[in-house]
């Protein structure tokens, strides 16, 4: 460990790392992985994302609810449609390593 959390206290520190394992449990879900990935290599609208990850509508909205309610995403509306885009820079670094690994 570095010594910037050796040198925090422990309350802190565990309060810390609480936010940031509810973080990576909210992105550990194959199709919440899957609508990250998609969202990240391209502006989707939901039918996009739908046929991106290949699941029935209902499921990638309830995958985006628990993306949006983890404030990992957020949805632009623009007309009639909405588009979403990441908004924890965390997450994002997380994704695009991701998608570098898988684009080798």
């Amino acid at each position: 460990m570095s010594s910037k959390l050796n040198d925090m206290p422990e309350k802190h520190c565990n309060e810390y790392l609480r936010d940031e394992a509810i973080v990576l449990k909210a992105i550990g879900h194959i199709v919440r992985l899957k609508l990250l990935l998609a969202i990240e290599m391209k502006k989707c609208i939901v039918k996009g994302l739908v046929d991106c990850v290949e699941e029935d509508q209902p499921i990638v909205s309830q995958q985006l609810a628990v993306l949006k309610k983890n404030k990992i995403i957020e949805g632009v509306k623009k007309g009639n449609t909405i588009y979403y885009k990441i908004i924890d820079p965390t997450v994002k670094q997380i994704i695009i390593l991701i998608a570098e690994k898988y684009n080798k």
